[in-house]
This record gives structure tokens, C-alpha cells and sequence, in this order.
């Protein structure tokens, strides 16, 4: 059980087999690889890394535990980083250092004479295999000891038995022989074979029939339900594991026969050696050389595996054979998951050799990193800070990043306006930071959509498209009412930003995929993009106001001095229930309040023009005022709560002033301008 070439990942491709493998990448009808996990039989291992010679010799097998040649710096023949075996260092060039024209994959392979190495690219080691011919049968671990442990539900035997089987300390069957025999019952017992190992699970593996374990397991199952309850708890507990134990028995032949998989497939023969790209070995400054975990493994089986042989060979005692089986056991073990079966293998420095099991796992193993999280071209990752002068539709795109992801946009506006007569006296420019490359670089981000994407992608508005500008720092600026859909917090999350190419991308984002064009929840249809946390807050402070009762409304508002109020000190001022200040205009007030006039909590009275739309629903009012004043021409003025009406002697509004504060101002203003904004953006897009 292995990769089934794993860098065939890379590209490459394969055909397809009946019997399923451990990594098996299909084409469907549309060209889209996929993956399946299984099994694989040895004949499939062996098609993968054998070849066969123009003289008739088959190659393919790693004999040999060596690497490179101390004094040439060459690869060994019939080592783990065989020529021979999984093609030439050098593109057309072979060992012996001739060189030959690369043909057509359709043509016919070319191989050199005197070493045998074949004449390809020399990118074919990342994806020819190798295999190790195993001298004795060796168990999967991950079958074995992985839990729930596949082997022992399938042969309904316990794990520790299975086990000691396994490591050769114990034998297959014993059964007490008695001291005197019959005839017949001497020829049964001398005919009889006894083993241990590997070996002895493959046989019990092959025995039995599978569609006679589900016959088996769902009459024992219902034989247990029709018992019922005993009464005693622990019995009755018993019964459940038995049950669901049956279950899972059931479900894995179910699996095995639907998927036409071998079970003695989980021992292995013949275990296949990883391209070497996969397993590299670098050559550092001074003469060093760094190696992958995974050679020193290989080497340490293929060692354990030469000296099997021989013992073998030479007729060796049975218990010299059965220790060594499990050293090789031990050894492949260690190679596929070190540390599963018992303490890991470490190193001169103590450090844990990462197994296959360790290459592929985890966040940082072949698939999640390498095949799943791929980096993709003209896109970065930053931290998001919060912008709140943002519009909805706008992100803030760093300089450095925004430089990096329209390098190519900008060369190219270079190059047009003849600012730069080449490739590379434009990449100069960009190098050296001229004036003209910003303002070049705002002429191409305008009107061109960015996408910012935050992981784990759970929904629709994980990915949304922005309005980029550009802002100072490294970090993207966020509108605050977005964060809700990405499911972001202003606490060092990172998002990452792609740059949609082709005018199908950037329509379908901006038709699609604008934040402003996402206001309410997929899922729910309720609003998504509403004010939390500092938002509100700080709503609260701009509408708390300062509640100091309707007294205040004594005022005239017809003294134009009142906004200079008695000073205290330098930045505070001194309100009395006489004195509220009176402004023309919010600017007048805005201006007052950055003067540090007036503070944002100070209750003041705002002159509010009179329109038709006004009028009406106050005439129509029929609330009583809380004071009126009479001036001396027979004007007079009418106070209300919230709100002073000046009429004429014939009853005719002159002018209306509400009582409100700066912070409402502020407030009612950026709605406005929000909702301006809105209209405005949605007049471009459509």
C-alpha cells in the first residue's frame, strides 16, 4: 500500500487500472485529476518503475543502499538515485556524458549503449518510481496499528494477538500435540506448516471469503438483538461492542468487495521507492550535504532487507531468519510512520527522522501545502486594519503590494506612454520608486477590481471584489461593516488578495461579487453588513447628547454673539441653561467644534431651512408648544421640545431651528454621503 506516484500530482499523467490504489488520479470528461485512496496491488508497483533495455534487461528495483559516489559525486548504480533507474540528471545527457536530441513522448525511448540511462528530460525524477523487493512479507502499519486497526476487525482477532504475530513472537496456531500419534494422525501433524510474520497474516488475509464475513456478521447481529437485554451491565455492554464491532466488520468487507480490493494487499512485497526530486539531497556551502529524512529510512531497509537475503541464502537457523524478518518489519514500519509501532527512530543530533507519514500530513505535508494550497500568481496576503474613511465598495491596498500585483499593467502603461523604451528600463523605474510610476500605477488600479478572500472559504461572501487605493503602511485596509461577512476580526487576521485578469473576471467580480452588491446574509436573508463593537460605540458617543432638560429653551435664538461663551481654560467652555450656542449652517457648527469651541455632547441650535416637505407636517402638528415668547414687532417664537418655530404676526414660519448636537451632525451627514455614494456606485455598475 503506497502513493501511487505521487508526483504524478506534478502533471503527468497515468492509465487507468482496474484495482484501486492508494493515490489515484482519474481524468474525467471535463480534464479534472482527482484523487482516490486505496490499495495497490505488487504487479501495479512493479508496472510503475520497471523498464526494459534495448539488450532485454529489466531495471527498476533498488538494490543497493547507496546514494552518490564519494569521488565522482555520481549516482550509484542501482542505488536510491539510479540514472538508470529514474532517469538522468541532465536533460539528454547520460551518465557516461553523452548527449542526445530529447524526442517526442510518441516516439520510441532512447536509451545509451554502455550505461543504459535513457535520454529524457531530466524532470522525469520527479516522477519515476522505484521498488525494493522485500525478501519476507511485511504488514502495513497503517492497516495494522492505525485505529481502528483494519486487520483485526477483518479477521475478528485482537490487536494484541495480531500483533505479536506480526513481530514474530509468537506463531500462527499452537495447538497442544500429543506425546503418541497414529499413523494418520502423524501424517497430518508432520504436513502441517507453521509460520509467523508477515507471511502468516497474508495467508489468513487470503482465506476467507468476504461475502461470507457479511452473511456471517449479520447473523451473529441479529442473533445478539433478538437476545435483548440480560439485565447485567456489564454483559450488556459487552453486547454493544460486540454489535457495533459486527457493524464495522460488515462495512469494511462491504468496502473491499464494492471497491474489488484484495485484503492480503495490506502486506506488502514490494515497496515502492519515491522519486528522487521528492527526496532530495542539496549540496550546501563548504562541501555539506543535506539528505531527506526518507533516504536514511530507505537505506536503513534496504540494509536490513541485503542481510535477510543473505541469511536466506545461506540456510541460516530459523530464530536468525525470524529476528531479522522483524528488524525488516521494524524497518519499513519506521519508514512509512515512525514512532507508530514504538519509540521513533532518531538521529545523531536526537532528532525524530520524518517518515512518509510525516511528509504527507498535517498543514504543512504534500497535500494541504503543495496540492491543496497551491500559490497562485498575481496574488499576496497581508494583515487587515480597519479604514473607517473607506467607502463600503473600497479597499486600502498597500503600495509594495499593490506595486507587485500591477507590476505588469504598469510596465505596459510605461511602455505605451513612452516613458520607458524597454522591459527592463521599466522594471528600473519601478525599482528606483520615480513619481511617474504612483501616478501610472493610480491610472491602472482605477476601475480595475481586486478580490479579497479570507480562509477557511465557508460561503459566498468569503470572497468579495474592492475598489483598490492605495494607502501607506503593509497592512489592507477593511471598511468595518465588510468584516461580518468574511467572518474577520481586526486582530491580526490576514486576508489575501488576487488580481481577476481576463475582462470575464473583472465583470463577473464587479457584477457579482462588489461588496456593496452583498448586504444581506445568503443563508438567512437578514442584513449582514450592520454597525458591532467600535461602531457602535462610537454612534453611541456621537448620539449620547447632554440631557439637560427643556429649560434650556429659554433662549433667544436671535442673539447672534451667543457662541462665544464664558472661557474656562483653554479648551473647555462654560454652557449655562441661558446660554446654547446658535449656528447658520452644520458647517458653522463643524467648524466651531474644530475650533474647540463647542465640545461633541454640547446640546446647540441649528438653523434648519424650510421647504415644502417641512412645512406641511409641522402646520399639521398638533403639539402644544412648551413656551411661546412675543417680541415687541409682534413676532413670536414657539418652543417646543426638540425644536423652535419663529412666526410672524400673521402666523407665517419664518424659520425653524432644532436643538441637536455635533455629534448628530457628523452623524446625519455620513449617512448622507453613504447613501450619495451608494447611488453613485450603483449608477456606474449598472
Amino acid at each position: 500500500m503506497y502513493l501511487r506516484r505521487i508526483s504524478r500530482l506534478i502533471g503527468r499523467k497515468l492509465d487507468r487500472n482496474k484495482s484501486t490504489i492508494f493515490l489515484y488520479d482519474m481524468i474525467d470528461r471535463f480534464k479534472h485529476q482527482q484523487l482516490r485512496i486505496g490499495s495497490v496491488s505488487p504487479e501495479q508497483i512493479s508496472a510503475w518503475a520497471t523498464k526494459t533495455l534495448p539488450n532485454g534487461e529489466i531495471i527498476g528495483e533498488v538494490k543497493k543502499p547507496h546514494t552518490f559516489n564519494y569521488k565522482t559525486n555520481k549516482p550509484e548504480k542501482d542505488g536510491l538515485f539510479c540514472e538508470r533507474i529514474f532517469g538522468p540528471l541532465k536533460s539528454g545527457i547520460c551518465a557516461c556524458g553523452n548527449y542526445q536530441v530529447i524526442g517526442n513522448e510518441k516516439e520510441n525511448p532512447k536509451f545509451c549503449d554502455q550505461c543504459g540511462v535513457e535520454f529524457v528530460d531530466s524532470r522525469i525524477r520527479r516522477s519515476q518510481m522505484g521498488y525494493i523487493k522485500l525478501a519476507c512479507p511485511v504488514t502495513h502499519v497503517w492497516y495494522l496499528k492505525r485505529l481502528p486497526s483494519y486487520i483485526a476487525n477483518l479477521l475478528d482477532k485482537p490487536l494484541k494477538k495480531l500483533e505479536g504475530l506480526v513481530y514474530c513472537d509468537v506463531i500462527s496456531e499452537i495447538q497442544t500435540s500429543p506425546l503418541f500419534f497414529t499413523p494418520q494422525g502423524f501424517n497430518t501433524f508432520r504436513n502441517r506448516e507453521i509460520s509467523t510474520g508477515a507471511s502468516a497474516i497474508r495467508e489468513q488475509l487470503a482465506d476467507p471469503d468476504l461475502r461470507l464475513i457479511l452473511d456471517d456478521s449479520l447473523v451473529e447481529w441479529k442473533d445478539l438483538e433478538k437476545k435483548g437485554t440480560t439485565g447485567n451491565e456489564w454483559e450488556d455492554r459487552k453486547i454493544r461492542r460486540r454489535k457495533d464491532f459486527l457493524v464495522r466488520r460488515r462495512q469494511l468487507a462491504k468496502h473491499f468487495l464494492q471497491t474489488n480490493v484484495e485484503p492480503e494487499r495490506m502486506v506488502l512485497c514490494l515497496l515502492p521507492v519515491l522519486p528522487p526530486e521528492l527526496r532530495p539531497i542539496i549540496q550546501l556551502d563548504g562541501g555539506k550535504l543535506m539528505s531527506s529524512d526518507i533516504n536514511e529510512l530507505y537505506r536503513r531497509v534496504i540494509f536490513r532487507n541485503i542481510y535477510l537475503i543473505r541469511l536466506l541464502k545461506e540456510s541460516s537457523p530459523g530464530d536468525a531468519i525470524m529476528s531479522q524478518e522483524k528488524l525488516v518489519q521494524e524497518a519499513v514500519d519506521t519508514l512509512l510512520d515512525n514512532g507508530l509501532h514504538g519509540q521513533p527512530m532518531k538521529d545523531r543530533h536526537n532528532k525524530v527522522y520524518k517518515s512518509f507519514s510525516d511528509v504527507i500530513e498535517g498543514k504543512e505535508g504534500r497535500f494541504r501545502e503543495t496540492l491543496l494550497g497551491k500559490r497562485v500568481d498575481y496574488s499576496g496576503r497581508s494583515v487587515i486594519v480597519v479604514g473607517p474613511w473607506l467607502s463600503l465598495h473600497r479597499c486600502g491596498l498597500p503600495r509594495e503590494i499593490a506595486m507587485e500585483l500591477f507590476q505588469t499593467f504598469v510596465i505596459r502603461g510605461l511602455l505605451r506612454q513612452q516613458i520607458a523604451s524597454n522591459i527592463g528600463v521599466a522594471k528600473r523605474q519601478i525599482r528606483e520608486k520615480e513619481p511617474i510610476v504612483w501616478e501610472i500605477l493610480e491610472e491602472v488600479m482605477r476601475g480595475h477590481p481586486v478580490l479579497l478572500n479570507r480562509a477557511p472559504t465557508l460561503h459566498r461572501l468569503g470572497i468579495q471584489a474592492f475598489e483598490p487605493i492605495l494607502v501607506e503602511g503593509r497592512a489592507i485596509c477593511l471598511h468595518p461593516l465588510v468584516r461580518k461577512g468574511f467572518n474577520a476580526d481586526f486582530d491580526g487576521d490576514q486576508m489575501a488578495v488576487h488580481v481577476p485578469l481576463s475582462l470575464e473576471a473583472q465583470a463577473e467580480a464587479r457584477l457579482l461579487m462588489f461588496s456593496h452588491m452583498n448586504l444581506l446574509s445568503p443563508a438567512l436573508g437578514d442584513p449582514i453588513c450592520v454597525p458591532t463593537q467600535d461602531m457602535l460605540m462610537g454612534l453611541y458617543v456621537l448620539t449620547i447628547g447632554n440631557r439637560r432638560g427643556i429649560c434650556a429653551n429659554r433662549y433667544n435664538p436671535w442673539n447672534r454673539i451667543n457662541y462665544q461663551n464664558e472661557k474656562i481654560d483653554e479648551n473647555h467652555y462654560k454652557y449655562t441653561k441661558e446660554k446654547e450656542p446658535y449656528f447658520c449652517g452644520s458647517y458653522d457648527a463643524l467648524g466651531a467644534y474644530w475650533q474647540k469651541r463647542i465640545k461633541l455632547e454640547s446640546p446647540l441650535w441649528l438653523r434648519w431651512r424650510l421647504d415644502q416637505r417641512m412645512r406641511i407636517p409641522i402646520i399639521a402638528s398638533r403639539e402644544v408648544p412648551i413656551e411661546v415668547q412675543y417680541e415687541s414687532l409682534g413676532t413670536y417664537h414657539e418652543i417646543f421640545g426638540h425644536y423652535l418655530i419663529v412666526r410672524s404676526v400673521k402666523k407665517e414660519i419664518h424659520c425653524l431651528y432644532i436643538r441637536t448636537t455635533v455629534g448628530h451632525i457628523s452623524f446625519y451627514r455620513e449617512i448622507e454621503e453613504a447613501i450619495q455614494g451608494f447611488c453613485r456606485a450603483s449608477s456606474r455598475g449598472t
